[in-house]
Order: C-alpha cells, then sequence, then structure tokens
C-alpha cells in the first residue's frame, strides 16, 4: 500500500513539474544572436555571440536553441552545439540549462568559406521538464547580417603599364608612383600610404605631409570583370571557382592601386542581391571607397546580366577621361581584342588578365600560384 501511495505521489509530482515548466519555462526568456563585427574577408576567423538570459524564479532544466546557417560558415568544434551540414545549408543547435535569474553568454568561432551576405533570419528554442519528455516551442525572429569580402589576391600589380600623353607622344610607364620623380610636398589625405610621407615637411608645417610625386599620366584604373567562362555561356556560371578567383584578383588590384594613393573603379556584367543591372562603382580613392568595391564584390550574383562586350563598349562611350583598363576574363577572343582596341582608341590603356582553367586553378591551389595573361 505504502509503494502505491509513493509511485502515485511521485506521478503527481512528474506530472506537476511537467505541466508547470511546459507553460511557464518559454516566459520570461530573452535571447539574442549576433556576429562580433558585421563584415570580414573569406577566411577570417570571427565569433558568433549568443546571450540567453532567464528573468524569472522557475528554472530552464533545458532548452536547445536551434536555427539554420549557411554551410559556407565553418564552425569550430564545441561540446554545448550540435551541426548536421548540407551541401547549402547546415542546422545549428544550441543547448543551454538556466537557474532562476541566470544570464549565459556564449561566444562561437568560425571562419566563412565564400564570399557573401549572410543573415541571422530566426530561431526555434524548445524547453522542457526534468525528464525531457514533455516540451514547448518558440520561434524567435534575429536580425543580423555578416557580410564577407572576397580575399584580395596577391596580384602583380606593378606589372600594370601605365599611360599619359605628354605633348603628341604616349608615355607609358608602371603604374605605381615614381619615387624619384618628387615635385614637392602636399598634405595627407585618406589614402595615402604612409611611405609617402615627408618627415622633413611634416616637422616645418606641423601637420602630416606626404610627398608630392611628379606624375606625367592619370592616376585612374578602371577594373572590368567577366562572369562569362565561356564563350558559349549564356546566364548561369558552369565553373563557378574559376569566377570567384576573377573576383579576388579583382579586389587585389583595387587594394593595391588604393594604397598606392591612385583612384580605382569596378564593373562587371554581374548584378548585386536585389538588382538586375550589371554593376559599375566610379573610380575614386581612399579606403572608404576601397570598402564600397568590396561590399559591392560581396554582394555579387554570379549571373550574367549581357555579354561582356557589351560592358567593353559602353565604358568606351562613356567619354571619360584616359584611363587604365585592367580586364579580367575567363577567355580571350577576336571580338572582345575589337573591344579592347576601341578603349585604347579613345585614349585609355588595357591590359588583360585571363584567368586559370579549372584545372589550372585546381594545379595553382596546390603550389600557390596562379597564372596571369597580358
Amino acid at each position: 500500500m505504502i509503494f502505491f501511495w509513493f509511485l502515485l505521489t511521485a506521478g503527481l509530482i512528474l506530472y506537476a513539474q511537467g505541466a508547470i515548466l511546459r507553460r511557464y519555462s518559454l516566459r520570461s526568456l530573452r535571447y539574442s544572436r549576433r556576429f562580433h563585427k558585421n563584415a570580414c574577408v573569406r577566411g577570417e576567423e570571427i565569433e558568433l555571440i549568443e546571450e540567453l538570459s532567464n528573468e524569472k524564479w522557475l528554472p530552464v532544466p533545458w532548452l536547445r536553441a536551434e536555427s539554420q546557417l549557411s554551410a559556407y560558415l565553418k564552425f569550430r568544434g564545441s561540446d554545448n552545439f550540435a551541426i548536421s551540414s548540407g551541401q547549402h545549408y547546415q542546422n545549428h543547435r544550441s543547448f543551454f540549462s538556466l537557474a532562476p535569474y541566470t544570464k549565459l553568454t556564449r561566444t562561437h568561432r568560425l571562419s566563412p568559406t565564400r564570399r557573401g551576405c549572410y543573415s541571422l533570419s530566426s530561431i526555434t528554442m524548445t524547453a522542457g521538464d526534468l525528464l525531457g519528455t514533455m516540451g514547448a516551442s518558440l520561434q524567435v525572429p534575429l536580425q543580423g547580417e555578416l557580410l564577407v569580402y572576397p580575399k584580395p589576391a596577391d596580384v602583380p600589380v606593378h606589372e600594370l603599364p601605365h599611360h599619359s600623353w605628354q605633348g603628341e607622344t604616349q608615355v607609358r610607364r608602371f603604374i605605381v608612383p615614381d619615387p624619384f620623380v618628387v615635385a614637392g610636398a602636399r598634405a595627407y589625405q585618406p589614402g595615402d600610404s604612409y611611405r609617402q610621407v615627408n618627415w622633413k615637411a611634416t616637422a616645418r608645417a606641423g601637420t602630416l605631409q606626404v610627398h608630392q610625386y611628379d606624375y606625367t599620366a592619370d592616376r585612374t584604373l578602371m577594373i572590368c570583370l567577366n562572369v562569362e567562362d565561356g564563350e558559349a555561356m549564356w546566364r548561369a556560371v558552369t565553373n563557378e571557382a574559376v569566377i570567384e578567383h576573377g573576383i579576388e584578383w579583382a579586389a587585389g588590384a583595387a587594394l593595391a592601386v588604393i594604397g598606392e594613393g591612385m583612384d580605382v573603379g569596378f564593373a562587371a556584367n554581374m548584378a548585386v542581391q536585389g538588382t538586375m543591372e550589371s554593376v559599375r562603382e566610379t573610380p575614386r580613392g581612399g579606403h572608404e571607397h576601397l570598402y564600397a568595391i568590396f561590399g559591392l564584390m560581396a554582394r555579387l550574383k554570379l549571373e550574367r546580366t549581357e555579354p561582356f562586350r557589351s560592358l567593353l563598349a559602353r565604358e568606351a562611350g562613356n567619354g571619360s577621361g584616359s584611363m587604365d583598363v585592367l580586364v579580367i576574363s575567363a577567355y580571350w577572343n577576336d571580338e572582345l581584342e575589337r573591344e579592347a582596341e576601341r578603349l585604347r582608341g579613345v585614349g585609355h590603356a588595357v591590359t588583360v588578365w585571363q584567368l586559370p582553367s579549372p584545372k589550372e586553378l585546381a594545379a595553382a591551389a596546390s603550389s600557390s600560384e596562379g597564372r596571369y595573361g597580358t
């Protein structure tokens, strides 16, 4: 008889705690999830921070926070969360146990393996009783975005030809400033390299001064990137790795010339997310402009908006002054060469970097080397 009453009492207690926890465990809970910064470069390690607080007198024996994230966000291992990953998405589950009036903060380390824009949409929280047999769920909307820039490639930007018109003679020079032709000093401007600092002039003026080089050529580079991975391509990209490599070449060239105080622009026959037009950023200088270009590159969709020859023809007819044009393309043919000649005919210098084939790219990945066309 005593055993019967013991079982009955235990059953009532378990039922009562289950009913109470199921009803109240998700109340007065505050959950947030965020990246510790809004932008990073592909491959850079960043932190995903989870914060959970139980603002009531009742404990939460167990709680599972579950969300879907991109499979391109690679997490480091941990004992307090589990990941099941597919080709494009992964299911991320964190587990918690909270005492009354407790706040927990967890930091997960991850590395994006691909450029892009990654959003935190929503998370499903499930909590239950002491035995884990009864549970209640709640969906919590989240706001957060991580912009992953392409990793700038180490490119031989010093090999780009630089030109200008001096009288009636075309002068070809390297794209980097000539450190031996100094015309004086001027005030430091955002985007100037610290290697250009003129310390004697700085001491005299009391403010930071840099060398003023005597450029006989303009200091503008326009980068034109072709999304077409072959002459027969219509809309969809077949060899995505090749075009991603081209985006990183473009990022490397932009970073190098901005570091030398030059102006740089970017155009591609691709659209950014949410638009349908080919992207174009007018040449300007400074690191703020550089990160604006990186932001565009991060959001590029690998879909063709127009034939690349049309983009080059538009650049030839836009009426801008003479500048250097860097063309990055997976192939080169007579049709594109004719458009390059039109650019040269209106006063631009044109250099072509031809992207490696998929086989060459795989070989270069193992040897950390690439191939550049001229």
